[in-house]
Formats: structure tokens, sequence, C-alpha cells
């Protein structure tokens, strides 16, 4: 008959062996709670994830819309339905300038610079910022405030020299100082230009407005 080994040593051996069972299934536990937290913390990444995905066609799709609505835009209505209906995106943006530009072309000069103030207020660091401060300057010089359009004028060509508008800023500065009177300067202001600028496409208008000004010159010799 075999007979069971039942040394201390054999009886350390099993206990231990007991002992490694529970230890053992709580590692296993352990692992699986793990797993099942780590499953849990990547699938709220992958809804974050495809929330952005389908978020970002969302915009996509609304910017490509709204750009192609900008472009079909041909009156204020049009331009002022882009604004309201795609908030926040480039061409809602951009339809703001078109709106005061209209406004302008209509006679409606007030109307234009809120339209101009409020593109500035909210984009002061757009690329066509600077339109929209020439915009409000051209604005007031419609409304006959020439001294203060002169300034301005002259202002916005020292702040923007290489601005692609600084040209009808010069030009409008030249205007100015012919509305005010200033014939010399305007004369000098018309002849820089074109010597800084002998292709411009305003050179006939630049030309006619020489001729008027020594006409006028003319008539105030004549007058003294």
């Amino acid at each position: 008959m075999d007979i069971q080994d039942t040394t201390p040593e054999t009886q350390d051996t099993d206990a231990q062996a007991e002992a490694a069972i529970p230890e053992s299934e709580q590692a296993k536990q352990i692992a699986w709670d793990q797993w099942k937290n780590w499953l849990g913390s990547t699938a709220v990444v992958v809804v974050v994830l495809v929330g952005l995905m389908l978020y970002r066609s969302h915009k996509a799709n609304e910017e490509a819309i709204s750009n192609r609505m900008l472009g079909e835009a041909r009156n204020v209505q049009a331009l002022t339905a882009i604004r309201a209906q795609y908030p926040g995106t480039p061409a809602a943006t951009l339809a703001l300038l078109q709106i005061a530009k209209a406004q302008y072309d209509s006679g409606d000069y007030l109307a234009a610079m809120t339209s101009y103030s409020g593109f500035l207020s909210d984009n002061s660091k757009h690329p066509m910022a600077p339109v929209a401060e020439v915009g409000k300057i051209h604005c007031t010089e419609a409304m006959g405030q020439a001294a203060e359009a002169m300034a301005a004028y002259k202002a916005f060509g020292e702040k923007y020299p290489d601005s692609f508008v600084a040209p009808l800023a010069a030009l409008g500065r030249a205007r100015c100082l012919a509305q005010l009177g200033r014939l010399d300067e305007a004369r000098a202001a018309y002849e820089d230009f074109l010597a800084a600028h002998p292709k411009t496409p305003w050179k006939g208008e630049i030309e006619d407005a020489l001729k008027t000004i020594e006409r006028a010159a003319h008539k105030s010799v004549v007058a003294l």
C-alpha cells in the first residue's frame, strides 16, 4: 500500500499551491477589470473621434454650400441669407464685405459704414481687413467729410504701405486734397502716383483729374 508523504515540507508545498490559486484568480480578475476599463476608455475615444469626423464633414459640407451661394449671390438679400444660414463660415464673413459694397454702391453710405465697421469688429486680423478699412474711409469721403477722409487715407497708407489696396488710399487722398482746394498738393499726389504706378489701370482717370486741377488752378489765377 502506498503511503502518502505527509512530511512538513510536503504540507508547506501544498499550502503554497492552494494559496496561489486564489492569488492567480485575483490577478486574472484585476487584469480583466483593467481590460474592461481600457475598452471603456477606448470606446469613449472612438465615439469622440467619430463625432469629430462627422462634425468636420458637416462643417465642410456647410462651407462648400455657402461658398457656392456666395459665388452665385447677386444682391444684398442673397448675401444676407448666407450669413443667416451659415454663420461662422468663411463665406458668411466675406458676404458682409459684399453687403457693405452693395450698400455703398446704392448710396447708403451710413449702412455701408456700419457693415464695414461690423466686419472689422469681428475680423480685425482677417486678410481682408484692410479692404474694410479703406471702405470705411470711402464712406467718410462720400458723406462729404473730405478733411477727415484725407487724413484717414494718409494714415492708412502709412499703416499698410504694401497692402494691395494702398493705391486706392493714395488716390483717395489725392481726390480729397483736390476737393479741399489744395490743388498743388493734389497735383503732386497724382503725379507721384503715376510715377510709382506707370501701368495703373486708372491712368485715364488720373489724367482727367490732373486736367481738372489745371483748369481750377487757371481760374484761380484769372480771378486774382
